[in-house]
């Protein structure tokens, strides 16, 4: 099943991936570990503009990401949002609607893209995330592969940029992994627990000095993530 707007969004993500080549110096690993098909969630950390159209133009298959409300209000960015069916939600609240958008999304066999952090840093270490990406993977009715990915170097961007040079980054696809959810209802204090070991999972992927709010997960054996086998 494919979006609304699938070849419009193809030929926006095209022309998005070549400006990106411009501006920046990629370098990318662990990408062919995300398989080209069924339901997957890609988590990330967030630094500027640039780290959410990496998300889709890294990618070799489609991806349905969230974005922000006001983004909707701004013409050339709703064109763009609307143009590959981001979901939008509202920053700070429990958006239901988003919620269910992302259910919907990877119920449809979608790669499904979230900066649990919300908002951007500027500095590129992780701040406080939300779980809402924990109640999106409660509320499936499968075990949904996680892959936690980080964005290296995207911080420099804008000095880089005034100089005219292009920014080197690195991005990192970490192996996936399952949620393994505890009996009965999941409380408050599990779910604050499942969200501090999945940005731990981005955390070991960034520089020691990057890892931020979540520099303490690194190490750590989680006790709700069970590592998947990737199938790219």
């Amino acid at each position: 099943m494919k979006p609304k707007r699938y070849w419009l969004g193809r030929l926006v993500v095209g022309f998005l991936r070549i400006l990106t080549r411009i501006l920046l110096k990629l370098q990318v690993e662990g990408i062919e570990r995300v398989p080209l098909a069924g339901p997957v969630v890609l988590i990330a950390n967030h630094v500027n503009f640039l780290d959410p159209v990496l998300a889709y133009t890294i990618h070799r298959r489609y991806v349905k990401g969230l974005t922000a409300d006001k983004t909707f209000r701004q013409a050339f960015f709703n064109f763009l949002a609307w143009s590959v069916d981001a979901i939008p939600v509202a920053r700070g609240t429990p958006d239901l609607r988003a919620i269910r958008g992302c259910v919907e999304a990877l119920e449809a066999g979608w790669a499904l893209y979230v900066a649990p952090e919300g908002t951007r840093s500027g500095h590129g270490c992780l701040q406080e995330a939300h779980a809402g990406v924990v109640v999106v993977l409660s509320r499936t009715d499968q075990q949904i592969p996680v892959y936690p990915v980080a964005y290296i170097g995207l911080e420099r961007f804008w000095p880089t940029f005034r100089k005219l040079r292009r920014t080197p980054v690195r991005i990192v696809v970490g192996e996936p992994f399952y949620v393994s959810w505890p009996a009965g209802r999941v409380h408050q204090a599990e779910r604050e627990q499942i969200l501090a070991e999945m940005m731990g999972a981005i955390a070991s992927l960034l520089p020691p000095d990057s890892r931020g709010r979540y520099a303490d997960q690194v190490g750590r054996a989680p006790r709700y993530l069970v590592r998947a086998r990737a199938t790219g």
